[in-house]
């Protein structure tokens, strides 16, 4: 069978390796790790399951090669430890069996590193000073060229036993703000030694680097190095420096993978990991231009997750194979289904940003260590999908609401080999995430209905029914053997004086109820939903006020969400946020607050938006319970909550039912 998309799944040869198809997916982190830092059978399957979806290769993240001066994490991968090695040999089999080959992304993280881990409790870098981390920062130690060259010969060690452990090539992180990146970037480097300066000499240890793993691992071995194409950022790194290092980097490595940013910006992981607001291949750019002035392969990277985009892209001669995160985490078997002519079926990121955040420490206060998928519910669950049991028979299961929750559990059901009646009380599928998918920057949300509708409609396990809400009595008169009661919430409603006024909307009626938001709009409630209106209608170019009660906006956001919430506010001099500010009431000449101090205020208003919140149908849910053997609540009747947790309850509902 031919392929759609024949550039993208033609080999790519890097020196001796030959990669089946243009495909890599970008470093993860493993998650699951020993307390030691060494790989548990669940981290491995982790990248297993990335082979098994055909990606041509698999990249393992964040390893550290220096831990006494450079640990960012404390439970993280160790290659100055000869005791990652079994483990990381059992991964690399596992990814190997899949026909994919393997590379692990060696870094050391300079001042980035938490002082608490390091074995001296100093942090590191190419010069004296302070560095900020989280919400604080701490002093950096300036490294002596005897120093440099431990780390250099670190770098060489580490990738001298990951070649031993495995792996078909390394990709040594020079981006990022890590050390190399920061000995690159003239924001992080006043040396006035032989590593300062000049780009020549702030690219020194690079060089070096490249050089020490090229003797340890022979000429024949592939290196790989990360760069941000720009640093973005005061003094930083651009792409004409970044550029000029390329070049420097080609005599000695055989690829360059071109990401964008550096940790020195606070909001620095808004680019990294593209958020919502960004286009898909947004730094596709920097790829293009580096590929123009050297000989070697370039990978690109930067929110991609649609084949014919990619194909394009590589077709095209920009870049030479795009590596994908979150694409694959959202469906590790993307590459597959592009290949094999299901591009349909793909499940796509939404770039929602809850993955990443629940670990972006030290932004975020703990490490969950643990994180969920807004749309694959079996992502932080590999291990049971890739154990996972045969269908359990032919039971009947009746779900009530079509919305996130009841779509999930009817496929999950489904696809345990039940016979499903879905019924909705509306005309079409989708609940909440029809109205939250409006913005044109929540396009994927529409995309994700819109898969979810398909297979629901394909499977010949589900009956759909619409305009059928799910009474006590018919739940009776059915008699299915499980209820899952899916029918979600309602919006909350403020009990304010003028609340009936026939200016005030609820934001999930704000495009659907045939009103027009008129040219001044005041929102009451800046949570996600809230501050997400106000962004789609300050890009209308209306004026836009937005009051929240408490001191932040977007507070139930993903952090990385939040970030990019922030950042978009503050570009639309339309858009006006007010905290620590409450509604009052509604009067003809506006929404009247009383801000912090006590002061009351009134902000002129065509249209009034309310999104305060949801509260769950449970006592409508409450009337379905003994009506069926087995009744289960999932999704906002439940517990009013982010999508994620939504998809994840009503998937296994009904998985488990």
């Amino acid at each position: 069978m031919k392929t759609k998309f024949p550039v993208l799944f033609s080999p790519l040869k890097v020196k001796r390796l030959i990669l089946k198809n243009r495909i890599v997916s970008a470093p993860m982190s493993a998650h699951g790790l020993t307390a030691d830092g060494y790989f548990s059978p669940e981290a491995a399957e982790q990248f297993e399951i990335l082979a098994k979806g055909g990606v041509g290769a698999v990249t393992i993240g964040e390893s550290l090669v220096h831990s006494k001066t450079g640990n960012n994490h404390g439970r993280v991968l160790r290659m100055d430890d000869p005791g990652v090695l079994p483990g990381l040999y059992q991964c690399t089999d596992a990814i190997h069996r899949y026909g994919a080959l393997a590379s692990i992304e060696l870094l050391h993280p300079g001042r980035r590193a938490d002082p608490l881990y390091n074995a001296d409790g100093k942090t590191y870098g190419p010069s004296a000073g302070f560095c900020h981390y989280g919400d604080g920062e701490h002093a950096v130690t300036e490294l002596t060229e005897e120093m440099i060259e431990v780390i250099v010969n670190a770098f060489g060690d580490a990738a001298e036993m990951a070649m031993l452990a495995g792996c078909d090539f390394v990709t040594v992180h020079a981006g990022h703000g890590w050390l190399l990146n920061q000995f690159l970037s003239p924001d992080n480097n006043q040396r006035t030694d032989r590593f300062g300066g000049s780009l020549e000499n702030r690219a020194r240890i690079s060089l070096m680097t490249a050089d020490n793993i090229r003797k340890k691992c022979g000429k024949d071995f592939v290196i790989d190095f990360r760069v941000s194409g720009d640093d973005f950022m005061e003094n930083g790194a651009d792409l004409t420096e970044v550029t000029a290092f390329a070049k420097l980097l080609a005599e000695r490595v055989d690829m360059i993978h071109v990401s964008a940013a550096n940790f020195n910006n606070r909001r620095a992981g808004i680019r990294m990991f593209p958020s919502m607001f960004h286009p898909r291949g947004v730094n596709a750019y920097l790829a293009e231009e580096i590929k123009k002035h050297v000989s070697v392969p370039v990978v690109t990277v930067g929110g991609f997750n649609d084949p014919a985009h990619m194909e394009q892209w590589i077709s095209e001669g920009k870049a030479d194979a795009v590596a994908m995160g979150r694409a694959l985490l959202a469906d590790p078997f993307l590459p597959e289904k592009a290949r094999t002519g299901r591009e349909e079926d793909i499940t796509y990121c939404t770039r929602c940003g809850n993955c990443l955040s629940v670990g972006f420490v030290p932004y975020v206060k703990y490490n969950l260590g643990v994180s969920h998928c807004s749309v694959n519910p079996w992502h932080g669950l590999i291990p049971q999908y890739l154990r996972g049991s045969a269908p359990v028979g032919r039971r009947t299961v009746l779900v009530a609401g079509g919305g996130p929750a009841g779509m999930q559990a009817a496929l999950g059901a489904a696809e345990r080999g039940h016979r499903v009646l879905l019924m909705e009380k509306s005309d079409s599928l989708g609940g909440m995430l029809r109205f939250a998918g409006y913005p044109e920057f929540k396009r994927d949300i529409r995309r994700y209905v819109d898969l979810l509708r398909r297979r629901i409609e394909r499977h010949p396990n589900i009956e759909l029914r619409f305009g059928a809400p799910v009474t006590p009595e018919l739940a009776e008169d059915l008699e299915p053997d499980a209820l899952i009661v899916a029918i979600g919430s309602k919006p909350a409603r403020l009990d304010l004086p003028g609340i009936d006024d026939p200016r005030v909307v609820q934001a999930i009626d704000l495009h659907t109820s045939g009103k027009e938001a008129g040219d001044r709009v005041v929102i009451v409630g800046a949570g996600q939903v809230g501050v997400e209106e106000g962004i789609a209608l300050a890009m209308e170019g209306r004026d836009v006020t937005l009051v929240e009660m408490s001191g932040k906006p977007a507070g139930d956001a993903a952090y990385l969400h939040y970030l990019a919430l922030v950042d978009q506010m503050e570009r639309f001099p339309n858009l006006r946020l007010e905290l620590n500010t409450q509604c009052t009431g509604i009067s003809p000449e506006g929404v009247v607050c009383r801000d912090g101090n006590g002061g009351e205020h009134v902000y002129a208003a065509d249209t009034v938006v309310s999104a305060v919140g949801l509260t769950p149908l449970r006592e409508e849910a409450g009337r379905l319970l003994g009506t069926a053997q087995q009744v289960i609540l999932a999704g906002d009747c439940r517990k009013p909550a982010q999508m994620a947790e939504a998809v994840l309850s009503g998937y296994f509902a009904g998985y488990n039912a």
